[in-house]
């Protein structure tokens, strides 16, 4: 009987044990299975990241190779869908990535984009900026205005309505101004006046109904902020449009271009040299006249020949200075009357003037800035005090671009600068803001574009 019994309970152990055993084995196997699908989720979200990074990048190239092919007077890449909307780049047999390159509209409003590049040149060079009128633009006062100049010249004298260091010094937690070229432009919230809101601009709200005219409810638009007006980045090179170093006829040993050109110009340089008389620009020989002596003494009239004809041709191969780089010069074919408007001498009429008569302007005929004064938009004394601060050429742009893969919905944002100047094609800046979420819709009705089943994934758009 004790046999029976101690059987029976050996028995009931082991079979507790085994059922412990399926039960450890089956928790081990869940385990394994999980461990299996949670790694093959992150290999598969990984490598959804380096896709959509990849068509980003594609889309950066893309930029590249149209803002560097694109002809003087040409603005093909401010505004082009077929080369920057949802451009397939490749497959790979779950999804199709894209890219698509865009920028800001040219209004106000913030989520206004167009396809396309922001021009550097359209804007104002903040570290070469201390002879433009600043104040110009919207919501910048004068007391802002000359706390921005002070807080960038080397000296420690400040403007009227200014801040040199001292104001600096006296805040609750003090620090150093710059003194010097800024490194970015969020270093504008470091000068007095200057607030994020500003810079950066102001986001949509609801319930105040402060602007219901313009949305038709109590919904306020968001506003793009200063930043739309102002780069650190713009300059333009001393050459040619063929990329040749142009004659700085203020240099007697300087040679003359290998090209025919008319007599009365070279007769008229070579008098200013001969005499040691300097411009300091070259637009001023148009309609220029010297009055010189001559070999007996007696007075003789010196014309420069330089008219509408000859005025492209003087801009294009003919230089006052040795510099290399002009930092600063704003395209008269592309910057707004914004910032046009803050120009010496320039009116804000005149500013939209130029604006307006520009659109009639054929890519051939904004080759130079020359046809401001060939067009008759402005005269010769009014041409010759503009043109130090204007080109008609473009070779720094910014822009984001999204690469998106469907119909997974895998994305990458990214934000990029580039130079093309001198035939170059340098990438001057590169971040990821992806973490800002999506600006619009992938693809379909929103755009219009080759990917229309994005509208359907608008909801479901995971980031890569």
């Amino acid at each position: 009987m004790k046999l029976c019994l101690t059987t029976r309970r050996s028995r009931a152990f082991v079979l507790v044990a085994v059922l412990v055993l399926v039960m450890l084995l089956s928790m081990l196997v869940i385990s394994l299975l999980f461990r299996f699908k949670a790694e093959d989720t992150a290999a598969s979200a990984s490598v959804g990241t380096e896709q959509a990074w990849a068509a980003a990048m594609s889309g950066v190239e893309e930029a590249l190779r149209v803002a560097s092919t694109s002809l003087p007077g040409q603005i093909d890449w401010q505004h082009n869908p077929a080369a920057f909307q949802d451009r397939l780049v490749f497959e790979d047999g779950v999804d199709r990535w894209f890219f698509t390159v865009f920028s800001p509209g040219d209004d106000e409003v913030l989520g206004e984009f167009r396809h396309g590049l922001a021009d550097e040149a359209a804007k104002l060079n903040l570290n070469a900026s201390t002879a433009l009128d600043l104040g110009k633009l919207p919501r910048v006062t004068p007391a802002m205005a000359a706390a921005l100049i002070d807080f960038i010249d080397a000296d420690s004298t400040p403007q009227p309505e200014g801040a040199e260091q001292e104001y600096y010094t006296a805040l609750p937690r003090p620090y150093a101004i710059r003194n010097g070229p800024l490194a970015s432009l969020d270093e504008l919230l470091l000068v007095r006046g200057f607030t994020s809101a500003l810079v950066h601009g102001s986001a949509a709200s609801r319930g105040s109904g402060t602007n219901e005219s313009a949305t038709g409810g109590g919904e306020t638009r968001g506003e793009r902020g200063l930043r739309q007006f102002l780069t650190i980045a713009s300059y333009d090179l001393n050459v040619n449009d063929d990329g040749e170093p142009r004659m700085n006829f203020n240099d007697p040993a300087a040679p003359f271009p290998a090209l025919e050109l008319p007599a009365t110009l070279t007769n008229f340089i070579t008098v200013l040299q001969t005499n040691g008389l300097f411009l300091a620009h070259a637009a001023e020989l148009l309609e220029a006249q010297l009055t010189v002596m001559d070999g007996k003494g007696a007075p003789v009239e010196v014309a420069s020949g330089v008219g509408k004809a000859e005025l492209d041709l003087v801009l294009n191969h003919f230089t006052a200075s040795d510099d290399e780089v002009t930092d600063g010069l704003i395209n008269v074919n592309t910057a707004s009357a914004a910032v046009l408007a803050t120009l010496p001498g320039m009116e804000e009429s005149l500013a939209e003037s130029i604006v307006s008569a520009r659109r009639g302007i054929s890519p051939e005929r904004r080759t130079s800035i020359a046809w401001l004064y060939q067009e008759g938009v402005v005269d010769a004394a009014k041409f010759k005090a503009l043109a130090p601060y204007l080109t008609a050429r473009s070779s720094q742009f910014t822009f984001q671009v999204i690469g998106f893969g469907l119909p997974s919905g895998r994305y990458r944002v990214l934000e990029a600068a580039i130079d093309v100047a001198g035939g170059a094609r340098r990438v001057t800046y590169l971040r990821d803001a992806t973490r800002r979420g999506l600006p619009f819709p992938l693809g379909g009705e929103a755009t219009g574009g080759a990917a229309p089943s994005a509208s359907r994934k608008a909801k479901e758009v995971r980031r890569g």
